[in-house]
């Protein structure tokens, strides 16, 4: 299937690992032109050096927090300095806080900012050229809407649900699209390292929790992701779409 990519502009953030590496790469092999942000500067040269070994144009790579207060004008300056503009955004920045119930302030503060308010900060910054071209997606990475406890994370990928949806309901009739997709246990750092280090226990859980009975990879995601940012996913906005080999237990 074409999915009529080529020659599109695109940028994803946390890009060094995870999620958004694989976005990076599976847009980049589709022949979309595409920028690279984190805060890792080797780790982004690197993806940059595997996409273009890969017969792909190598990547922009963009250095940068994405929680600075500044980071969205930054950013955008440099993507469109590059690539003359952003159609496609994938948000994939951020990463879990789970916390003791009373924690302080500034626990909520760092999470809320990393998980919502950098992915609403950017997504405004660039999506005044989506609508003046008449034609943008917007992708965010979130998370489980079935919490085992307090996580700053949950909290803010919850908003990150909302603001999507009622988004999606303004920036439709420009050809903007807007969706999320909640990942479940997938291959990344976060998860192989800090979640499940131990590769039993991780065997253990996904024969306990997974229907399909493995971990994914970066890839499963970012199948979907380069799907919904193509011109074919043109009647799709506005969703939670969960990629986790069926792992949720709600039925909507």
């Amino acid at each position: 299937m074409d999915l009529q990519l080529r020659g599109m502009t695109g940028l994803v953030t946390g890009a060094s690992r995870g999620i958004g590496r694989g976005a990076a790469k599976v847009l980049g092999a589709e022949g979309v032109r595409v920028a690279v942000v984190a805060r890792r500067k080797e780790l982004l040269n690197e993806l940059a050096d595997e996409i273009a070994a890969g017969g792909a144009e190598r990547p922009v790579v963009i250095v940068a927090d994405v929680t600075a207060a500044d980071a969205a004008a930054r950013i955008r300056e440099a993507a469109y300095q590059a690539l003359g503009g952003v159609a496609i955004l994938v948000n994939s920045a951020g990463g879990s806080r789970p916390t003791p119930w009373d924690s302080g302030e500034e626990r909520w503060t760092e999470g809320m900012t990393t998980n919502f308010t950098a992915v609403r900060r950017l997504t405004t910054a660039l999506l005044p050229g989506m609508l003046k071209e008449k034609w943008g997606r917007v992708i965010n990475i979130t998370g489980t809407s079935e919490p085992h406890g307090v996580n700053v994370a949950g909290s803010a990928k919850a908003a990150v649900h909302a603001w999507s949806k009622g988004l999606s309901r303004e920036v439709g009739k420009d050809a903007v699209t807007v969706n999320c997709l909640a990942p479940g246990r997938i291959h990344s750092e976060q998860i192989d390292k800090l979640l499940h280090p131990d590769p039993e226990e991780r065997r253990r859980f996904a024969e306990e929790n997974i229907p399909v009975g493995y971990f994914g990879d970066p890839e499963d995601a970012a199948h979907l992701i380069a799907f919904l940012a193509s011109p074919l996913a043109r009647y799709i906005t506005g969703e939670v779409i969960h990629v986790d080999g069926g792992m949720h237990r709600f039925a909507h």
